[in-house]
């Protein structure tokens, strides 16, 4: 056998070589690609669920107040109450 017997499957080893190389590079890229896609998705999910948390926190706090107040209110209904009762019954003695 002649070395340039071995030159036709040196070749078709070569070629075979570099499209397996290709073709799993290309996978890696494109496996990458939807990768970087679906990171770029999660980003925008996230954002939204944020501001959703935000406003969640602002009524939260809104309704928070409103029960302070409302309590207050409540309390002051109360003395009010008892003074006007302190008053009437001052008043008829």
């Amino acid at each position: 056998m002649e070395w340039y017997d071995l030159i036709s499957p040196i070749v078709s080893a070569f070629l075979a070589a570099f499209a397996a190389y290709t073709a799993t590079k290309r996978a890696a890229e494109d496996r990458e690609r939807k990768r970087d896609e679906e990171i770029a998705e999660l980003r925008v999910e996230i954002k939204h669920l944020i501001q959703e948390v935000e406003k969640h926190n602002k009524v939260i706090e809104r309704t928070y107040k409103l029960e302070s107040e409302v309590d207050n209110l409540y309390h002051r209904y109360d003395e009010v109450r008892s003074d006007i009762k302190d008053i009437k019954i001052g008043g008829t003695e």
